[in-house]
């Protein structure tokens, strides 16, 4: 998929510091005045590198990177819903948790935000579900982060969960969006 002048294709191994290098930077700058600075000021470059190199050859999901001239300037992951006690009791989720998908993640270097890079990566990874016959899918965001959860909301996500994350040494709300197939099939 072209976004000119951006591509999104499959992140592939070589691809785990240009997106590691993403996530920490988008990290930093993204949720200041939302997670203690020490957390960001303290995030270790070389254990996101190993995460990412496991989930990278994991090749569980979906793993997508958008470039501008060869550049990474965001990423996104996706796949089967994982296992979380707060959802599993919902109606909307018992029962049906091998055909419900999550993005795991979607993050831009700052640069790169409100050019709709980031509505592209989320339409893909919707792409990718339906491929795999995921039915419905779910977010994670932080209920502070205002920005992406009123671009969920413009997106029709339904808020239907939320609950405690702790980052260092602090605890933060995550609130969940669900998105039924209907909105997005």
């Amino acid at each position: 998929m072209t976004l000119s002048p951006y591509t999104i294709r499959q992140a592939t191994a070589d691809d785990a510091e240009g997106i590691t290098i993403v996530h920490v930077n988008s990290f930093q700058t993204s949720y200041v005045g939302i997670i203690d600075p020490s957390f960001l000021e303290n995030m270790s470059f070389e254990k996101r590198l190993e995460l990412r190199k496991e989930i990278l050859g994991s090749k569980r999901g979906v793993h997508l990177v958008i470039e501008l001239r060869g550049q990474i300037s965001g990423f996104a992951d996706g796949g089967l819903l994982r296992l979380d006690p707060v959802l599993n009791h919902l109606p909307i989720i018992k029962g049906k948790e091998e055909t419900i998908g999550e993005i795991y993640a979607i993050y831009l270097l700052e640069e790169h935000k409100r050019k709709g890079i980031g509505k592209a990566l989320f339409r893909k990874c919707r792409e990718w579900f339906s491929q795999h016959e995921l039915h419905s899918f779910i977010v994670w965001v932080l209920k502070n982060n205002l920005k992406a959860r009123r671009f969920y909301e413009s997106e029709d996500g339904h808020m239907v969960a939320q609950k405690i994350v702790k980052m260092g040494e602090k605890e933060y709300e995550d609130v969940a969006y669900w998105f039924p197939h209907k909105v997005w099939g």
